[in-house]
């Protein structure tokens, strides 16, 4: 049977799939691309930010509705989409040499309007027979490469845009090619700016910066093609639930009546009595079907919800991996570089989110018989007796043993004590004091100095009031300078600031960072924590009762503690509760809690002070409590890992540095 597939057809799905803007639905003009990587005509976002607010620094996108913060010219600012661009190109030409076979395509060499039958891809021209053998006959043209319309319509040669090999100039030096990429500002720029602009910046070439930026991208396609595995995972098993439960619905609906049934035929024997039991039976078990059934519906829509929730994630990443699939694909170095951030932060986004899942307890469903009456629906299942016996616990739920290992003291702090602390990887710990003093403690110096000196630190853009401190995967330091958030590289040069708070009294009181680089702030007087982007960007506003001075984040949890309540709390990334523990009877004495920090495999250290002294205690990712492992540690406060493990305690004038034994 033959085929209704041609290359026209090929091509007109390819311009309607790719190549259409959503907004005029015709083919791309001047293609420009939004921070969610989705493309539409300069000239629609013009019009588009027109109808939106014309005078506004936001531009929100009409497909997915994320906004885009506008710069400089505005919409014209926005980088261009060459890749589409020079696919366009690609496919008109190709286009143009199918219509009629390219019968009406003129010679572009001369003026004499003879019919084109080959081309010349270095001059870009179309040629007719005698302008290609002058192409031939000429010295300084004999090395162009020509090739025949029949061999560019068959495919046999591929036509490629110049576009996709061009180099772009630089803004400021027109004359310069973009040919350096700066790591400190990470943009590409030309050699002139490297040497005037970029003295003290790490620079890299460009083949270089675009391989590591394809292993960064490739690592988080990676994790959100995982995250889609598992999504897609869980799908399967709430089904598989959703089945039991059905059976489980079928099979007690049949125990009810058949219970009733068994009733009814003893009573029936008794003609006297029967009737008005049978009917007191058959009004019960309506009453049970009927309650089994609103039961059954009201679980029914927890998975329906559920399950359309996670299938709706699942799309949504399966779209967004396609899109940035498609944009390393087809974009140039330069943009992928341009891009990065925006690529980063997209899929750090999607692998932020966590499958929805439905407890196991709505699952079940059964019907106990009774003496007197038909019986009872159960909702929950009973323990088993003979129920396996529990796996050996790992080391989160094993109470470990911590020894001092070194501490450090010459501060000359006066009446003041340190009140946050943070490792490095480099083994250098940064802290801050109540009075705002920042210094730092190299541990690898420690080894070979008995009481090495610590260092403190002056860093220009931050004032008086630094609340806490943190650092990031990438050993960038964060700094709470209120009621700003401030981000510095390795060498303390303020990269970027954001204030995360909204309105005069929106004040934080702590700061936290994950392995992903999120940023986490919390508000003790507003009871919530703010989530952003690594740019500083919000992603969400969620609850947090009992918030504190005291942060920390976790395998996207947010587990804080408070002082006067003497609580643990963990809340998730979507502000839904993981556990409050009351800390009272775990304390022996203790004030209340103060720092707090998780180790490599998710176990909880609490900070707690007291009167005469304080200690360390050891909870679960699930907030069961372990024990005290560290006691008689001064007045602790701020805690953070080293790289190495050590477990590192703000404890009053001193820092104590503790390791496992």
């Amino acid at each position: 049977m033959a085929s209704n597939v041609t290359v026209q057809s090929v091509l007109e799905k390819i311009s309607v799939d790719h190549l259409e803007c959503s907004i005029c639905t015709n083919r791309f003009r001047k293609p420009k691309l939004l921070d969610c990587l989705h493309s539409f005509c300069l000239q629609c976002l013009q019009g588009l930010r027109q109808s939106q607010d014309p005078s506004g620094t936001k531009l929100t996108c009409p497909l997915c509705r994320r906004e885009t913060m506008l710069k400089g010219s505005g919409v014209a600012d926005l980088p261009n989409n060459f890749a589409f661009s020079a696919l366009m190109e690609e496919v008109a030409m190709q286009e143009k040499l199918l219509e009629g076979q390219g019968s009406d395509i003129k010679c572009q060499n001369c003026d004499e309007d003879n019919r084109a039958i080959s081309r010349c891809m270095d001059c870009d021209n179309f040629l007719c027979p005698e302008c290609q053998k002058a192409h031939e006959r000429m010295t300084f043209m004999k090395s162009h490469k020509i090739y025949t319309l029949t061999q560019l319509r068959s495919g046999e040669i591929v036509y490629k845009s110049k576009l996709r090999d061009e180099v772009l100039k630089c803004g400021k030096h027109p004359d310069q090619n973009l040919n350096v990429y700066c790591n400190s500002c990470e943009q590409v720029i030309c050699t002139t700016c490297s040497v005037l602009d970029h003295t003290k910046h790490s620079l890299t070439g460009l083949p270089e910066a675009v391989k590591k930026c394809k292993k960064k991208v490739a690592e988080m396609v990676q994790k959100s093609e995982t995250r889609t595995t598992e999504l897609s995972t869980t799908t399967k098993a709430m089904c598989q639930s959703q089945k039991e439960l059905d059976i489980m619905f079928a099979n007690t609906q049949k125990k009810i009546s058949k219970k009733a049934q068994q009733k009814i035929t003893k009573l029936k024997q008794e003609i006297a009595k029967i009737q008005k039991e049978i009917a007191k039976i058959q009004k019960e078990e309506q009453k049970l079907l009927q309650e089994t059934d609103m039961i059954y519906k009201d679980k029914l829509k927890a998975f329906e919800a559920v399950q359309a929730t996670n299938r709706k994630e699942v799309t949504q990443t399966e779209h967004k991996l396609e899109e940035v699939k498609q944009l390393m694909n087809q974009a140039s170095c330069y943009e992928i570089l341009e891009l990065q951030q925006k690529l980063l932060h997209n899929l750090s986004e999607l692998t932020g989110k966590q499958p929805q899942q439905v407890p196991d307890k709505l699952t079940f469903m059964d019907f106990e018989e009774g003496e007197r009456s038909l019986g009872k629906i159960i909702l929950e299942e009973e323990p088993q007796a003979a129920a396996k016996q529990s796996p050996r616990p790992g080391r989160s739920c094993v109470k470990v043993k911590w020894e001092l290992k070194t501490e450090f003291k010459n501060f000359e702090l006066g009446n003041t004590q340190i009140r946050h602390v943070s490792a490095l990887s480099d083994n250098n710990i940064v802290l801050t004091t109540w009075i705002n003093a920042l210094f730092t403690v190299s541990l690898t110096n420690s080894q070979h100095t008995p009481s090495p000196i610590p260092q403190r630190l002056h860093i220009n853009g931050l004032t008086n009031d630094v609340r806490c401190i943190a650092v990031s995967k990438d050993d960038k330091l964060l700094a709470l300078d209120c009621p700003v958030v401030k981000v510095f590289n390795k060498q303390h040069q303020l990269l970027h600031q954001f204030t995360p708070g909204r309105g005069s009294d929106s004040q934080p009181t702590c700061l936290a960072v994950d392995d992903s680089n999120l940023i986490a702030v919390g508000y003790q007087g507003k009871k919530e924590i703010s989530l952003h982007n690594p740019d500083g960007s919000l992603i969400r506003r969620l609850p947090a009762p009992m918030i504190g001075g005291y942060l920390t984040m976790y395998n996207h949890r947010l587990i804080y503690t408070n002082y006067g309540n003497q609580r643990l709390v963990c809340v998730d990334y979507y502000g839904t509760s993981v556990f409050s523990v009351d800390m009272t009877s775990n304390m022996q004495g203790g004030w209340g809690p103060t720092g707090v920090c998780c180790d490599s495999d998710g176990s909880i250290y609490v900070a707690v002070d007291g009167y005469q002294t304080g200690d360390v205690l050891h909870y679960s990712p699930d907030g069961k409590y372990i024990g005290c492992v560290i006691k008689g540690c001064g007045h602790p406060y701020g805690m953070t890992f080293t790289s190495g493990g050590d477990l590192v305690v703000a404890a009053g004038q001193s820092v104590k540095v503790y390791h496992r034994v």
